[in-house]
């Protein structure tokens, strides 16, 4: 038998709408929405051409599909502006500051810390072997500080200061 004929005679099949319904697996009323929407043809009065009700499902799917995809891309658009809404919001609050302006206070306070403490040992005592001893504590301090504030800063440049970073970053991992 040719494609042709399997066709034609496909198309002469009708099914009534209760069985176009156990067909579809859906209730009589979806096949009836699916007729009044224009998905399928009737071929009589509760009569429905098979291929119609095939097609017509296809069809119907096809453009929920297409609705959701849509739908799904304008809610991501909308989660997006509202995620820009926000930042806006919290940096005019000052609860969010740009990350160039992190790093320049990461590097000022750096430098603050070598300045003040830097000058701590010849403070201290004016014993040239005590002063040794605690220059190089405070260089060996200062050291860990500034490679702190060097992995912070890169973090903030990546925008991935993760809680690794936070926890190395806190002043009680500087310890030595």
């Amino acid at each position: 038998m040719s494609n042709t004929a399997t066709v034609g005679q496909a198309r002469g099949q009708t099914l009534s709408l209760g069985q176009a319904a156990a067909l579809m697996g859906r209730s009589e009323r979806w096949v009836q929405g699916l007729a009044k929407a224009g998905y399928v043809d009737k071929a009589a009065r509760g009569e429905y051409a098979l291929v119609s009700l095939i097609r017509g499902a296809l069809a119907y799917y096809e453009d929920q599909l297409a609705k959701n995809n849509k739908s799904a891309a304008a809610t991501k658009a909308s989660e997006a502006r509202t995620r820009e809404i926000e930042l806006r919001i919290q940096e005019r609050s000052r609860e969010l500051m740009p990350a160039e302006d992190a790093r320049a206070v990461i590097g000022e306070l750096a430098a603050l810390f070598r300045a003040e403490f830097g000058g701590l040992p010849a403070r201290f005592t004016r014993d040239l072997e005590a002063r040794r001893a605690l220059e190089q504590e405070v260089d060996g301090s200062l050291e860990r500080i500034a490679g702190q504030a060097q992995q912070a800063s890169q973090s903030l440049a990546l925008g991935s200061l993760d809680s690794t970073a936070r926890q190395e970053a806190e002043p009680s991992s500087l310890g030595g």
